[in-house]
């Protein structure tokens, strides 16, 4: 059985924590490639706000479908790229996972009449810099895949044989 003593007083009813709107520092804590309801590749990226506890999620879908949306597309990952410093054109998501950048957020009822944050726009890397020091930060986890193919770097794995059957433990 567990073994915890429940405090009412940390319990929110409302879930999360509104963010008031403005420029802040963000760290990528996931990068995930999924695919999103009209069936195009997408990367979610969960983002930290520093100095809240709330995620903040944004979604860069790989629209294709003309020419506004392939622009719309780049420029999203352009100011990606450009913010959290990662090289122009890396689709590599675990690279992307620890980087700190700067976003300007904004607050926006729902489609269920509920007060969200989200990101507004990615800020450039001269108006991130200009930003109090992220004061959350964590080391980057390290999930290097062995190899990615394809430009979505979906990983394979590897298994590795004992040259010496002694070395098997069982």
């Amino acid at each position: 059985m567990v073994d915890w003593k429940y405090n009412p007083e940390n319990y929110n009813e409302d879930g999360h924590e509104l963010i008031p709107a403005g420029d802040y520092r963000v760290r990528i804590d996931e990068a995930a490639e999924k695919v999103s309801q009209s069936g195009k590749d997408m990367i979610r990226l969960k983002l930290k706000v520093n100095g809240y506890n709330t995620p903040v999620w944004f979604y860069v879908v790989f629209d294709s479908s003309n020419e506004e949306a392939r622009k719309r597309t780049d420029q999203r990952l352009g100011s990606i790229y450009d913010s959290f410093g990662i090289k122009r054109g890396n689709l590599n998501t675990y690279d992307w996972e620890g980087k700190i950048g700067g976003a300007r957020l904004k607050n926006r009822t729902d489609a269920n009449g509920d007060m969200r944050t989200e990101v507004h726009y990615f800020l450039s890397r001269k108006k991130t810099d200009i930003l109090p020091a992220f004061m959350d930060e964590k080391p980057k986890a390290e999930k290097q895949p062995e190899e990615s193919y394809g430009n979505f770097g979906f990983e394979t794995s590897r298994t590795t044989e004992a040259t010496d059957d002694s070395e098997v433990p069982f």
